[in-house]
C-alpha cells in the first residue's frame, strides 16, 4: 500500500504532530521547551509560537516524502501546511467567550447594527 494517498495522510500527520511538538510541548528533555527559550523574540522564536507557521516550514521536507514533480511538490507543501492548520483548529480547546461591552459593531438578524 504505497499509494501517493497514503503517504499523503502520514506526512500530513507527520506535519501536524511534529509542528504541534514543537509550538506546545516540552518535549523529551524540554529540549523544545530550551529551544522556543533560546529563541526568543526573533524570527524563529516567533516562529515556534505558531502551529500553523511551524507548519508551513515544517511541510517542506515532508512534501518530498509524498513525492511529484516540481509543481506537485508545490502543490503538496501547500496542502500539507493546510492540513497542519485545520488539524490545529480542530484540536485547539473551544474558545471561551467573555461577556464583552456593546460597542455598536454587532449586526443584528435583520442586518441593522446593534445599538
Amino acid at each position: 500500500m504505497d499509494s501517493i494517498y497514503f503517504r499523503f495522510l502520514i506526512a500530513a500527520l507527520a506535519t501536524w504532530r511534529v509542528s504541534f511538538s514543537l509550538v506546545r510541548e516540552c518535549g523529551p528533555w524540554n529540549i523544545f521547551l530550551a529551544l522556543r527559550d533560546k529563541a526568543g523574540l526573533a524570527f524563529l522564536g516567533r516562529l515556534l509560537g505558531c502551529v500553523k507557521c511551524t507548519g508551513v516550514w515544517v511541510a517542506i521536507p515532508l512534501a518530498f516524502f509524498v513525492k511529484g514533480s516540481w509543481l506537485e511538490l508545490v502543490v503538496i507543501w501547500l496542502a500539507l501546511a493546510g492540513v497542519t492548520a485545520l488539524l490545529d483548529e480542530w484540536t485547539r480547546p473551544p474558545f471561551e467567550w467573555q461577556e464583552s461591552k456593546d460597542d455598536g459593531l454587532l449586526r443584528t438578524e435583520s442586518g441593522r447594527i446593534a445599538k
